[in-house]
This record gives C-alpha cells, sequence and structure tokens, in this order.
C-alpha cells in the first residue's frame, strides 16, 4: 500500500485508490504528515478538530477501526499510536531522501547526478500538503515546515543546474517564482545571475530594479549586500561565481555508549549472564554473535542490557542499540536501522547512500578493525539483522528475539524460559520489598504461580503492590486467582496483554487460528495431531502455522515427548491468552465443532494405544479392539499425551459433549490406574459423571462413576467408596441395566473385606452374570476378585484353580488377552503354591509375573511381585538375595508413595529376621508394618500384623 502526502492525501493498494471518509482521511492526514511518529489520542484530536466534539474520543476509534478495515497498518503502542512507513511508501519521506542524495552528489561533484535526484524530488509536490482534507490550525506549522524544506531543495536545485549552465531553463522557471515571492532575495539573486550568465545583461540590471523598488516600497529596506554585489558586478561586466553549494561532512566518530540504563539491584539468572559474558569475550576470528530467544515478557531484553553493561569495558570503541521492533506488525526496514546506526556514526543524514547494501557497506567500513558492541533487541528474523553484522572480528553482536534465528551463521543461541522460583521469588521481592514478600509467603508463592513466573507478570505484580501499600499479598493473590490474571497485570505502560496482542498481530490468519485453537485446551503442551484435529486439518497443513508460532516466540518446539516426537509448550499466561481468543473470535458452532474434532480423534488415539491394558470396569462399548500383548510405542505414546487427553476429556464434559467426554475417559482411564495416576482418573471420570448427569444422560454417567469408583478401590481406599458402589447397584437394577449392575455388584464385593463370605458370594454372582452376558472383561476382573477373596480365605487350591481357569481363558481369548491379567493371575496362583509349600513353583510364577510387569511399565504390580519373589526366596533359605530384593521393592514403594507396600515389605523383613532366628529386629519389623497399614482399608493385613506382633512379643517374654 503507498501513501502521498504532498498535495491531496493519496492511498493506493496494488496502484488501486482506496476509498475513505473525510474524517478517516483526515486522520490519516495526520500519520502521513508525523509519519514513524508516536500520537497520542489528545495529539490526534486537536490534529483534527479546532472545537473537538464530545464525541471526539468515540468517534476517532472509529476513524481508526476504518483505516484499519481498510489494510492501513495503525499499529497501538505504549501512549498512543503509530503508522510506520518507508521511503518507498511514503511520498514525503521519499522527498526527503532523495534531497539528501541530491546534496551529497553535489557535494561531491556530481552535479549531473544532483540534478536528476532534485528533479525527482520536486516532481512528488503535487500541491500543499494534506490540502483537500479539513485539519486544525495546529497542523499548520507542521505544513510550512515542509513547505519551507521544498523551498530549500527548490533553491539548491537552481545551483546545481547554474554549475551545470542551464540558464535558459532557470530564467523560465524564476521569473514566475519572483513574480509570486517578490520579497524573497535569494530568487532574485539567482535570476540576475542566470541573466548575466545567459548574456541578457540589461534584463539582469532591469530585475536589480524591480528587486530594490519593491523591496524599498514594501519594507522600506535596501536589497542585500550579496544582491548589491552583483548589481555591481553586472554592472562592470565582470565574471561572478557560483553561490556554495551545501556541504556535507562526516565528522570523525568517537566511541560513543547507546545502552538503555541497567536495572538497579539485577536479581537472577546468574549461569544465562555468565555463560553471555563468556559467549562475548570479543577475541574470536570472526565477530561473536550472540542470541537470546524466548516469548514475551521472560526478559530478555532487561538480561541483555545488563549483560552488555557488564561487558563494556571489552568494547572501548562504542556501545551501539537499537530497536528493530520485530514483534510489532511493522518490523524496522534494515535500510532505517543502517540510517540510525550511521547518524550515530558521525555520518551526515545528506551522505547517506540511498540503497541498503551501500548503508551496510559504510556502516562496515566506520566500524572496521574497532572494538565495538552492538545490541539488537527484538529482531523479525535474520533477514533484518543480516545487514547490521560488523566485518571484523574486533566487535560483536548481543540481539534479542522472540524466536530462534537457526540461519545466523555462527551465531551462539541461548532459549531464555522463566526463571527458577528462587530468583522468581528474588524479583516479586526487588521490586514489592522482600519484608513485605517475606510477611506471608504462602501468597508469594500463590502469585508467583498466577504469573507462571513470568518476568514482566512479575514486575507488574510488584508495582501494583508497591501502588498500594495497604494492600495485603492474598488481596493480589485472590484478585489474580478469581479472575483472568491477564485482567489485573497491568500498571502504567507496562502490560501483559497488550505485550503478548503485539506479538499476536504479527501473525499470518492461519497463524491466529491455530493460536487461539491451542486455548481451547489447557493442556502444558500438545503434538501436532492436537492441533491438526483442533483445526480440522491435516498435520501438514497446520505445521506452518506451528513453525510461525515458535518463530514468534509464542511456543516453544525445542524437546521431544516421550514417544520421540516434537511438543509444542506454550507459557501459562499465554494459553491463557490464547483461550480468551478461543471464545472471542471463535463462533459457538465453530469452537463444539474443533472440541468435539479432538475428542472423537483423542478417543480413538488413546483406546488404539492402551490395548495392551484391560478395559476400563464398566460395560465396554461396541467393537472394542481385542487386546495385544505389550506395547512400548502405545505406552510411550500414552505417557506423553497424558496432560492433554486428560484436558480434552475435562473440557469436552465442561462444554456439554458428554458422550465424547466419557467415551474419551473409558479408554483412557486403565492407563491412569495402570501407571499409578489415580488423581488425574478420579477427577477427569468425576468430571464426566457431572457433565453427564447436568445432561440427563444416565448411561455415561453411570459408566463414568463405576470407573471412578474402581480406580478408588485400585489405590486401596475400598471402604470410601462401598456406599457409590451399592448405590450405583440398587440404581442399575432399578434402571434395567443387568451388565452395568454386574459391574456395581462386583464393585460391592470389592469393598467387603470384613465379610469375605459376603464378598466371595457377590464376586461369584457377578462372574455368572458375566458369563451370561457374554462380557470376557468382567468375567477377568471378576475372578480376579474371587482368587483374592479365596486366597484371604486360606482357599488356596481354590485360588489356584480360579488362576489357572483364568490364565486359560486368557490364552484361548484374544478378545482379552491383556498381559495385564495375566500378570495378576500368575502372582495370585504363586501366592497359592507359596502357603502350599511349593516355594519354588512360585519363584517360576512370580518370575514371569514379574517379567510381563516390567513390560507393561506396570509399577504396582512389579513391586508386589517382586515382594513376593523375596519372600519366596527367603523360605528356601537365600535371606541374602531377599533383602537385596527387599531393599529394592522397599525404594520403590517409597517413591510411589506407597505406604501399605512399605508396610508389606516390613511384614516380610520380620518373617526373613524371624526365621534367622532375630525374634526382636521381626517384632521391630511387624510393629513398623502395623504402624504404616491404614486399618480402615487394610483389614486382613492388620489383623495378620497385630498377630506376628503378639507372637513375637510372646516369644520374647
Amino acid at each position: 500500500m503507498d501513501f502521498a502526502i504532498l498535495g491531496p492525501v493519496r492511498v493506493a493498494d496494488a496502484g488501486r485508490p482506496v476509498r475513505l471518509a473525510a474524517k478517516a482521511r483526515a486522520v490519516l492526514g495526520v500519520f502521513l504528515l508525523h509519519p514513524n511518529t508516536v500520537l497520542t489520542r489528545d495529539r490526534l484530536i486537536a490534529s483534527v478538530w479546532d472545537d473537538p466534539p464530545r464525541s471526539a474520543l468515540p468517534n476517532l476509534q472509529t476513524y481508526l477501526t476504518a483505516l484499519r478495515r481498510a489494510a492501513v497498518e495503525v499499529e497501538t503502542v505504549p501512549h498512543g499510536y503509530r503508522l510506520c512507513l518507508g521511503p518507498d511508501r511514503l511520498d514525503v519521506l521519499a522527498f526527503e531522501e532523495a534531497v539528501r542524495a541530491a546534496r551529497l552528489e553535489a557535494a561531491r561533484g556530481e552535479p549531473a547526478t544532483a540534478n536528476r535526484l532534485f528533479a525527482q524530488a520536486l516532481a512528488l509536490w503535487r500541491g500543499r500538503p494534506a490540502e483537500d482534507v479539513p485539519l486544525a490550525a495546529t497542523v499548520q506549522a507542521r505544513i510550512a515546515e515542509l513547505e519551507e524544506r521544498r523551498e530549500s531543495a527548490r533553491l539548491g536545485w537552481i545551483d546545481v543546474r547554474l554549475r551545470l549552465g542551464l540558464y535558459d531553463e532557470l530564467v523560465g522557471e524564476l521569473v514566475p517564482l519572483v513574480e509570486a515571492t517578490p520579497l524573497n532575495e535569494r530568487l532574485w539573486h539567482r535570476l540576475m545571475l542566470a541573466l548575466h550568465r545567459a548574456g541578457r545583461r540589461a534584463e539582469a540590471l532591469e530585475a536589480y530594479r524591480r528587486a530594490r523598488s519593491v523591496l524599498v516600497s514594501e519594507l522600506a529596506v535596501e536589497p542585500s549586500q550579496e544582491l548589491r554585489d552583483l548589481h555591481a558586478a553586472v554592472l562592470d561586466d565582470a565574471p561572478v561565481p557560483s553561490p556554495a553549494l551545501e556541504t556535507v561532512r562526516e565528522p570523525a566518530w568517537t566511541g560513543t555508549c547507546l545502552l538503555p540504563a541497567d536495572i538497579a539491584g539485577f536479581v537472577g539468572r546468574e549461569t544465562e549472564t555468565r555463560d553471555l559474558v563468556a559467549a562475548l569475550d570479543g577475541t574470536g576470528a570472526a565477530p561473536a554473535i550472540v542470541t537470546v530467544s524466548g516469548p514475551p515478557g521472560v526478559g530478555k531484553s532487561t538480561l541483555a542490557v545488563h549483560v552488555a553493561h557488564l561487558v563494556r569495558e571489552r568494547y572501548p570503541d562504542g556501545q551501539l542499540f537499537v530497536r528493530l521492533r520485530g514483534a510489532s506488525a511493522s518490523p524496522r526496514d534494515p535500510s532505517d536501522l543502517l540510517a540510525e546506526l550511521l547518524r550515530t556514526l558521525g555520518v551526515d543524514s545528506a551522505g547517506l547512500p540511498s540503497s541498503t547494501e551501500e548503508r551496510a557497506a559504510m556502516y562496515r567500513a566506520r566500524i572496521a578493525d574497532r572494538a565495538v558492541l552492538v545490541l539488537l533487541d527484538d529482531a523479525a528474523g535474520e533477514a533484518q539483522v543480516q545487514p547490521l553484522i560488523p566485518g571484523t572480528p574486533r566487535s560483536a553482536v548481543l540481539l534479542t528475539s522472540r524466536g530462534p534465528l537457526p540461519a545466523m551463521p555462527g551465531a551462539i543461541t541461548y532459549a531464555l524460559d522463566v526463571p527458577p522460583p528462587a530468583d522468581a521469588r528474588a524479583l516479586l521481592a526487588g521490586v514489592a520489598g522482600a519484608s513485605r514478600v517475606a510477611s506471608d509467603p504462602e501468597s508469594a508463592e500463590a502469585i508467583l504461580r498466577a504469573c507462571g513466573r513470568l518476568p514482566l507478570a512479575l514486575r507488574i505484580a510488584g508495582a501494583r503492590l508497591v501502588t498500594r501499600p495497604a494492600w495485603p499479598l492474598a488481596e493480589l493473590a485472590r484478585r489474580l486467582a478469581d479472575a483472568p490474571a491477564l485482567n489485573e497485570l497491568h500498571a502504567g505502560h507496562l502490560d501483559v496483554r497488550a505485550t503478548f496482542e503485539a506479538s499476536h498481530a504479527t501473525l499470518s490468519a492461519s497463524a491466529r487460528r491455530v493460536f487461539r485453537l491451542l486455548g481451547a485446551v489447557a493442556a502444558d503442551g500438545v503434538a501436532t495431531w492436537t492441533v491438526a484435529a483442533l483445526a480440522g486439518a491435516s498435520a501438514d497443513r497446520v505445521d506452518g502455522s506451528l513453525e510461525e508460532l515458535a518463530v514468534a516466540g509464542l511456543i516453544t518446539a525445542g524437546e521431544a515427548d516421550a514417544a520421540a516426537r516434537p511438543r509444542y509448550r506454550m507459557h501459562d499466561l499465554l494459553r491463557g491468552f490464547a483461550a480468551e481468543l478461543f471464545i472471542a473470535e471463535e463462533s459457538g458452532e465453530s469452537r463444539t465443532a474443533a472440541l468435539r474434532r479432538v475428542a472423537a480423534e483423542a478417543r480413538a488415539r488413546a483406546a488404539d494405544a492402551a490395548r495392551e491394558l484391560p478395559l476400563a470396569f464398566a460395560p465396554p462399548p461396541p467393537g472394542v479392539a481385542a487386546r495385544t500383548p505389550p506395547c512400548p510405542e502405545g505406552g510411550a505414546w500414552l505417557a506423553a499425551e497424558r496432560g492433554v487427553l486428560v484436558a480434552v476429556a475435562e473440557t469436552a464434559a465442561r462444554a456439554g459433549l458428554v458422550r465424547e467426554a466419557a467415551e474419551l475417559a473409558y479408554a483412557l482411564a486403565p492407563f491412569l490406574i495402570v501407571r499409578g495416576f489415580h488423581d488425574d482418573a478420579v477427577r477427569m471420570l468425576g468430571t464426566a459423571a457431572g457433565a453427564a448427569a447436568a445432561a440427563g444422560d444416565t448411561v455415561a454417567e453411570t459408566r463414568a462413576r463405576l470407573v471412578r469408583a474402581d480406580a478408588e478401590v485400585d489405590r486401596r481406599r475400598a471402604s470410601a467408596v462401598a456406599d457409590e458402589f451399592r448405590d450405583l447397584l440398587g440404581r442399575c437394577s432399578r434402571a434395567g441395566d443387568g451388565h452395568a449392575a454386574a459391574y456395581a455388584l462386583l464393585g460391592v464385593a470389592a469393598t467387603l473385606e470384613a465379610d469375605l463370605g459376603s464378598a466371595l458370594a457377590a464376586a461369584t454372582l457377578a462372574a455368572e452374570r458375566f458369563h451370561a452376558l457374554g462380557d470376557g472383561h468382567g468375567l477377568l476382573a471378576a475372578w480376579t476378585e474371587i482368587a483374592g477373596v479365596q486366597l484371604y480365605l486360606g482357599r488356596y487350591d481354590a485360588a489356584g484353580t480360579t488362576c489357572r481357569r483364568a490364565l486359560a481363558r486368557v490364552e484361548e481369548d484374544a478378545a482379552v488377552q491383556s498381559s495385564i491379567h495375566r500378570a495378576r493371575f500368575l502372582r495370585t496362583l504363586g501366592i497359592t503354591c507359596y502357603e502350599t509349600g511349593r516355594a519354588e513353583e512360585a519363584i517360576g510364577h512370580y518370575r514371569a509375573g514379574l517379567d510381563l510387569c516390567r513390560e507393561l511399565r506396570w509399577g504396582d504390580g512389579e513391586r508386589l511381585a517382586l515382594r513376593r519373589l523375596a519372600q519366596a526366596e527367603a523360605v528356601l533359605g537365600r535371606h541374602d538375595t531377599a533383602t537385596g530384593m527387599l531393599a529394592q521393592c522397599a525404594d520403590m514403594f517409597v517413591n510411589a508413595g506407597d505406604t501399605r507396600g512399605e508396610a508389606l515389605v516390613a511384614y516380610t523383613l520380620g518373617e526373613i529376621s524371624r526365621w534367622r532366628g532375630d525374634e526382636r529386629a521381626a517384632l521391630a519389623h511387624f510393629t513398623a508394618c502395623l504402624d504404616r497399614l491404614d486399618p480402615l482399608n487394610e483389614q486382613v493385613w492388620s489383623a495378620r500384623a497385630r498377630e506376628q506382633v503378639a507372637r513375637s512379643r510372646a516369644a520374647l517374654g
């Protein structure tokens, strides 16, 4: 889009005029009269209205919106607005650049080239600046300034043509000019000189007479000395030299420091600071180039300025600094940046070359063989930065960018993340006050969490506390928690949301959509499939947008997940910003469709990856695929995607996609339970059940409640869900849902540890119902419970029979061939052998089950099997081997936070101590076991431990 202000206001897009209403054209005219300048709202209003109406501010906003809709790139910046343009897009800037170049050529003794450049410059004038738009009187000074520059340029052009001997051409041009401005003595002087050199002496003398007449009559003054001297020379018919041309000087440059001030009391970033200082040692064979990248607000510029001050002594010839505005919608042009640097280095504006290449060459020549540090802040990309790199090794470049710059040759790259908790706390304390932060550490931690440890957010939070000294930290922590944190994170010109908006505004339309879709699901990191599903596109289609987001610093893509796939992460506050945009800019239908797509894709992928695991504890959906042997790839994928899958299920449930959420929760629950993520499972299933209940979907609600209760049983909280299973049993029975009732009945059996006879009867009845229903998964779950109860009752032969029957079913029926079932029944079968005096046979079963658990990465099963294996080794007299196994097992239980497992290890150590004849040590171990057990949920083992404690005490007298 091209703009013109030297005459009527014009704006064209690809050569076609863009139509704007009168007042919008007036506002545009103000921006064009002040290009690349921040204009406040007040200044804009005062420039458009001499007597602003009450509605001036909303009207101004309307006109700014109209400009943006017309693709005029007015950007919002702190304290106002700005329209960034270059000489290639705005005539007044092209005029000034051409005049500078013309004067430089004239000073170099190239009048022909200067003549051409002056002609180009003045041809841009089509009338009085902004002559067709209504502007206030305050703007007239700027218009007069531009007209004065035009007249100065015209005079320079005249002088150049005098040197070229174009006298007749000049006379024809100067006569109407002196008629229009008869008091301009410089024009009379050039007219007389042109006439004299053209051999028109009489006309030259007549011109002097007319000039003197008008000056005396109008101003009562005699002509200037210059004009009188020329008159005398004409009378004598003497030669007259040409007027002196403007000189262009390039004074010698001495070192200067343009660095912004360092932050007093800079805290944290010790490692990064040390590494950056070391990288800028200035001793290499090429200029050191160090890049610092990271998301907006992470503190890149602050760190870079701090480091630059630390290494100033290494670069005594100067420290240069320019802002590249890479995160804005209009990053600065390298040519303009070079012009700024060259002026800093002492080059006169009139001496600046026109092309970027020539300016870059002059820049490198000015700092050649000098020790200069160049700090380039907020780079848009390699193409913007490359012309600013020095050419000799003593200099160095430190640059910041929101995304990585992988194509910078020889650059040392540092990706900056949020600071660690201690540094973040120190930053907050440094702004808000150390004593104030220390007075309420809990609230301080809440503020750190809400800010995601983002330095910009922490500085703002600290500033808000400083301005409100009566506020307790708890008040700010509450505000950050109760509403979107971005609503509270602004202070003065600092605003986290505005910082994010600046980066977001630079994105393409497709990248902006992908960004807001990433706000649909509150997940820490996502793989490409998630984004593709949300967008309803292929992975290849969204890959470019993800790369664009990474370059903009809005996501990071520097790590692979457990499945060795690239993972894209986003800071919590950025995700909150994306979530705002998802709600604001996607229609309700679009949001629902995106969530439905990603939930369906997540369910399909999770179900396929979890085929090595048993189905969840509820009636299976139709079309369930057969179980498979252990699959490391599926388990790794589920481990990597766990957070996303849980978040998708919960988000879908809250969005009213009840069936989609319930199906995903059902598919994912077995993995969460087997891998020990019970909290995730219970929360996810609870959310799904609540949404189903609200929607009146009793089937989905019942299934989610069944699986949730089973998760509690798995982590040995059976007593806590006894009433839940009974309620579900009654509910399903009344509804005639015999299949779900069978699972509820089996759940009831699992809670009857105090009444093992009833538990066995309930589990047996459930098994019969599963058999009648043809549900092999339910049947194996029932047999697992039956075998466990038979063990507790001491019916070891019956338990062995149950296990062998179940193992045969697992081997025969491909639909239920889960290795988890095999591992469970092998362990139980081993226990029956151990309890009936067949320790060697037990060891074989334990080892087979242990191997399966390790293949499945089933930690709980591995720990239980290893303890039983140690017990069997010990009973055969291999006490040292057993003790070593138990030590390993104890560490595993401790790391898993499994106090029941720790208690059982202590029980086995008590047995080994007794077999070794050390009853006192046995008493200590059995007592430790009893202390660690929960008597409410571990009634059988608690009774056994009490019995052994009593036996040891009796033996000790």
